[in-house]
């Protein structure tokens, strides 16, 4: 091989050297982890909708994802149904006040082939299930993403199981997590205010319920639900996630919802991005759409 042979060859290799790693790079997060399982799901009125297969029943059962739920439920009529065991009776507090639930050990469901908690509470989802055009039969809580990594991709409907969680992309905002009420939140700035947390909560359907009262009041430890359908007023506000800014409707709160929590961040912002959550990284990705 001659002398210009050679350099141009080399020239080559070069250059697809390059576009390789060019293109890795631009490759997807779940791309650039091992997917362990995947669940598909559908997306409309604004909430995450899985299907779940219950031992016990022919038919699936609606569920929402909702990561604002301290803990999984089922609505308490399809517990009976199930002749499922109704244990000790606790206090649950929702975003339109408190409620009961009666802990059950013994749920069995998967979807998409992936194991749910079978500790969830039972309880009342008929006023939910009367905000939609199909019955709430449950809800996927925090529970579920504890301890992994889970990405919800809204523009594949699929929420993703990943080995880990292998951040090398320019398009994305990386979070940190702090838990509050056993709930998932992170920091967000709300027309040019202080940061605040705000809870990561795909049971809500609007873009943002912002508190604006200021603190909390005195903490409550009790199990919380974070799940949202409706508010009274809206406002037009800027919101910021990481360096990324938007304008969007934003209901508003004089009250807190929860204790220490600036309100709720909910799936008409999340749903612009895949998300990422990842729990033992103590962090959430938000990747923009290519």
């Amino acid at each position: 091989m001659g002398a210009v042979a050679r350099i141009l060859l080399h020239r080559y290799e070069m250059r697809l050297s390059v576009c390789t790693l060019f293109a890795i790079l631009l490759l997807p997060l779940s791309a650039q982890s091992k997917v362990l399982g995947e669940i598909p799901f559908q997306f409309h009125d604004g909430l995450i909708w899985l299907k779940v297969g219950v031992a016990g029943k022919s038919e699936p059962l609606n569920f929402l994802l909702d990561s604002g739920a301290g803990v999984s439920a089922v609505d308490l009529q399809t517990a009976c149904h199930l002749r499922l065991k109704l244990g000790q009776r606790q206090i649950v507090q929702g975003v339109s006040g408190q409620g009961f639930g009666y802990r059950v050990h013994d749920l069995q469901a998967v979807s998409g082939g992936i194991g749910l908690p079978s500790s969830v509470l039972a309880i009342d989802l008929g006023t939910v299930s009367r905000c939609c055009q199909q019955p709430v039969d449950g809800i996927l809580g925090a529970d579920f993403f504890r301890g992994r990594v889970v990405q919800i991709d809204f523009t594949a409907g699929k929420v993703r199981l990943l080995e880990n969680c292998d951040v090398k992309l320019a398009n994305c905002e990386v979070l940190r997590i702090k838990m509050c009420n056993d709930a998932v939140c992170v920091p967000v700035r709300v027309a040019g205010n202080p940061t605040q947390w705000m809870r990561l909560d795909t049971g809500c359907d609007s873009a943002l319920d912002w508190v604006v009262s200021g603190p909390g009041k005195r903490p409550i430890e009790r199990t919380s639900i974070g799940l949202s359908r409706s508010s009274k007023k809206y406002i037009t506000t800027a919101v910021q996630i990481g360096k990324q800014h938007f304008t969007i409707p934003a209901a508003v709160h004089e009250e807190p919802i929860f204790s220490g929590e600036g309100g709720l961040l909910g799936n008409g912002l999340l749903s612009k991005f895949c998300l990422t959550i990842d729990g033992p990284g103590d962090r959430v990705i938000f990747e923009s759409p290519k």
